[in-house]
């Protein structure tokens, strides 16, 4: 859902100029302003839960930090750090087979988060879900060859039943998929709300820098 700019302006009771200030302080991304023609000309337009969310948390912070700190705390990229083999026994939502089989499929022992963030996606997915280990190992080579075109957590997981089999389906959020009506969803999993969730369960384990608003969702 989008919001216009003349509502949200009359939304959250800030100005033009600060809105525009915000943005060129990297506080709100240039992606999120999106123009339309509209019957009066063109209109600017915004993702709605991000950009009141988004402002929400520069409006709690703008007092306690610099714009420039403001900008670092509010940046919506996951961590880059590399996590081990022993970080990861730390994620109680980590299947340890999981685990083995992405070591095994990405012939590493070391990962960045978001790749970390894809196998605790699948592991929740398959939770009380009847999946057998030729199926996991089938979806675990699939996202494998996948983790390097992905940059940020705007994904959803989805695991797919036909008949007996179970398939994996990886899409961008808000995108529309269209699958054969034989396939079903058991399970959906956005990767933007895990992020959240396991950034702030483990925040002290990991010191993870992430968005203020995700406190906040």
């Amino acid at each position: 859902m989008e919001i216009s700019k003349k509502e949200l302006l009359k939304t959250t009771g800030i100005s033009y100029g600060q809105l525009y200030r915000w943005k060129r302080e990297g506080l709100i991304p240039e992606e999120w302003f999106v123009k339309r023609s509209s019957p009066t000309g063109q209109e600017t337009f915004f993702p709605q839960d991000k950009i009141l969310k988004r402002i929400h948390a520069i409006q709690q912070l703008k007092d306690s930090y610099s714009l420039e700190e403001l900008a670092n705390i509010l940046t919506p990229e996951v961590s880059n750090r590399l996590f081990s083999e022993e970080d990861l026994e730390h994620f109680d939502e980590l299947d340890v087979d999981v685990a083995a089989d992405f070591m095994d499929a990405m012939n590493k022992d070391s990962f960045v988060f978001l790749e970390v963030l894809v196998m605790i996606a699948l592991s929740q997915a398959m939770y009380e879900t009847t999946i057998s280990p030729e199926e996991r190992t089938r979806a675990i080579a699939f996202l494998s060859k996948k983790m390097e075109l992905l940059h940020s957590a705007d994904y959803v997981l989805e695991l797919l039943q036909a008949e007996d089999r179970m398939y994996v389906l990886l899409k961008k959020e808000g995108s529309d998929v269209f699958v054969d009506d034989a396939l079903g969803v058991v399970r959906s999993i956005h990767l933007n709300e895990l992020n959240n969730a396991i950034k702030l369960k483990y925040k002290e384990t990991f010191q993870f820098t992430f968005d203020e608003e995700e406190m906040r969702t």
